[in-house]
């Protein structure tokens, strides 16, 4: 599969809109079969990967955002997470539900779970908001995240498309900029509905390919401020799972290392594995 992924942020003067636009098919191949997905779980990532990817096209270039929704229902996923960067490091897992993990009191028909949207910066959470997953699309839970926590309107279309053996995740994101009138918001609210339409025959091609039939179809200006290329990158370390172990405290790390004669972290993101004698256990404390 060849690596066509890549992002646009930009502007739409016309209207006084923010704009993202990403192909992140290659990315989402290389999560799905890291970690051996189904078709199921691969698109539900996809869709994580692209809110979380979009969201961070809203913060610095120093902060992280992590995407999760934790399912109530009794599904065979407990919970899907997405982490990105501003400049398209993106890493993400499912988790699936253990079989005495039912939450079967918390189902509802209104709500299938809660969504948390978290930023990070140098390792610390500065900012969370945790609201209600709905029985809706994802892309309306994403939308109306942002209307109620962030209080901007905004507009989200994911195409996603699995074509032999070969996903294909494109997808564009609109936010209103201060400047935006109710006439600029009804109108683009207007074009991103007709978009959905008719995004299987939009997207037939390359982003930037799309970009310009939006821009000919929808007669705006689509100004280009930045371009770059997604990629799919765990930012593991050594000395992080090192940190963890010592965020354990040194009774419960020495218990386990006792038990085991060594403590094994296997990294949920790029599966792999960090090992630490004993011995060096100690040293940590």
């Amino acid at each position: 599969m060849e690596n066509h992924d890549i992002y646009h942020y930009g502007i739409l003067p016309d209207v006084h809109f923010r704009f993202s636009s990403a192909e992140i098919s290659y990315a989402v191949t290389a999560a799905s079969n890291l970690h051996g997905f189904d078709d199921a779980g691969t698109e539900l990532l996809a869709r994580t990967m692209l809110a979380a990817f979009f969201l961070a096209d809203l913060v610095k270039d120093d902060t992280k955002v992590s995407v999760q929704i934790r399912f109530y229902d009794d599904t065979e996923i407990h919970s899907v997470l997405a982490y990105s960067t501003r400049d398209g490091k993106l890493k993400a897992t499912l988790r699936h539900r253990p079989e005495e993990d039912i939450e079967s009191g918390q189902i509802s028909e209104e709500n299938l779970g809660i969504l948390k949207v978290f930023r990070w910066k140098d390792g610390e959470c500065i900012y969370q908001s945790i609201v209600p997953f709905r029985n809706q699309s994802f892309e309306t839970n994403i939308e109306n995240y942002l209307r109620d926590s962030e209080q901007v309107p905004s507009f989200l279309v994911a195409y996603i498309k699995l074509e032999g053996l070969h996903w294909r995740i494109k997808g564009l994101f609109l936010q209103a900029l201060p400047e935006a009138r109710p006439e600029h918001i009804d109108a683009v609210r207007e074009l991103a509905g007709k978009l959905e339409e008719e995004k299987s025959k939009v997207y037939e091609g390359t982003v930037s390919q799309a970009l310009e039939i939006l821009q000919a179809s929808w007669n705006t200006k689509f100004e280009i401020l930045a371009t770059g290329r997604p990629e799919y990158r765990c930012d593991c370390s050594e000395e992080k799972i090192k940190e963890l172990i010592q965020n354990l405290g040194k009774e419960e790390a020495m218990d386990i290392a006792e038990e085991q004669g060594q403590i094994e972290v296997t990294c949920e993101f790029c599966n792999s594995i960090y090992r630490f004698p004993k011995a060096e256990v100690l040293e940590l404390f």
